[in-house]
């Protein structure tokens, strides 16, 4: 993803300013307090005659490695004292790190620092535009009431369906590492579509994942951005490589681009790629199983209901009830 390299420019931006604000305090003492200085060139001939006493083989090679780590103890004692008397924290002339377990890199070992996963985290929700929706459309704010409890004409009542839905998205956003499935959802506007969308995008944002969540008409536009825009070809390159690894991919408001031979085209890459290296979706539309069907090409609905869990919204549109729920 491309958020990793703008994530470790910022940590190699840190880690430069912290040597230079390093730098400064060290100048600063230095002037105020010369033995300081003078103990940190000692220090530093110290290491270097280490060093050479490890690689040499002389008999007293043991005795006199003491005696050097000795005079290093020596000289930290003597500068934390210097720091100490003129009321300096004994760490001052040490570098600060923001993350001390990676000490500014991402990274502790070969593993990823909680610190990058975090940052992670926090680009996606930025570049995605998702932090002020999930502030208030998330699992936590759902509201089952309302959602009418009186059958409709399957006999199957929209709260009790929503209640099925709720959960299997849930369940969903937890059991994303142990599953391989893609959702299709359903229904007319204003149901609880996008909200559910959104909030299974936190609960995996969170958790570190990454998302892309694009409605379908933006998707396209993306796209023949990223393969006609000569004068930014590596941001496009970086785009649609983004799109096609993301852990999640959310495609919002299908069947409302354009129906174009390029915009089809499109779709059905992104269907096929994804699918054939088992990379998930959601797909939410408007349209009916019908209207699917008709608007779109044989092999396109056949990847989407062949390869989708199909959940339907229906229901009286909850945005008009919402102001009269307390």
């Amino acid at each position: 993803m491309s958020n990793i390299q703008d994530i470790m420019k910022e940590y190699d931006e840190t880690r430069e300013n912290s040597k230079w604000e390093l730098e400064s305090r060290k100048q600063e003492l230095y002037a105020k307090l010369p033995r300081l200085k003078e103990i940190d060139e000692e220090m530093i001939n110290l290491g270097i005659s280490i060093t050479k006493s490890i690689l040499s083989n002389a008999k007293n090679h043991k005795e006199l490695l003491e005696d050097l780590h000795n005079k290093q103890t020596d000289l930290r004692v003597e500068k934390a004292e210097i720091l100490t008397e003129n009321k300096y924290p004994k760490d001052y002339l040490q570098i600060k790190y923001d993350c001390k377990k990676c000490k500014d890199t991402g990274y502790v070992g070969l593993e990823k620092c909680s610190c990058l996963v975090q940052k992670q985290i926090a680009y996606q929700y930025k570049q995605f535009k998702l932090s002020h929706k999930v502030a208030r459309e998330n699992f936590d704010n759902f509201n089952i009431n309302y959602y009418s409890d009186e059958p409709m004409e399957n006999g199957i009542a929209p709260r009790e369906n929503m209640k099925h839905v709720y959960l299997e998205c849930i369940k969903y956003a937890k059991e994303f590492d142990s599953h391989n499935k893609n959702l299709l959802f359903i229904g007319r506007p204003g149901l609880g579509k996008t909200f559910l969308c959104n909030s299974i995008a936190k609960g995996l944002l969170d958790v570190g994942k990454s998302v892309i969540y694009q409605s379908a008409p933006d998707l396209i536009d993306l796209i023949r951005k990223s393969k006609f825009d000569f004068d930014n070809e590596e941001e496009g390159d970086q785009a649609l490589k983004d799109i096609y690894e993301c852990d999640l991919l959310i495609i919002d408001d299908l069947g409302t681009e354009l129906g174009t031979q390029f915009s089809g085209l499109v779709i059905y890459n992104i269907l096929n790629k994804r699918l054939i290296e088992n990379k998930k979706m959601i797909i939410s539309t408007n349209l009916d199983v019908d209207e699917i069907m008709k608007t779109y090409s044989e092999r396109i609905s056949s990847r989407i209901f062949g390869n989708f869990y199909m959940f339907e919204f229906f229901g009286e549109d909850i945005r008009l009830k919402m102001h009269d729920i307390i």
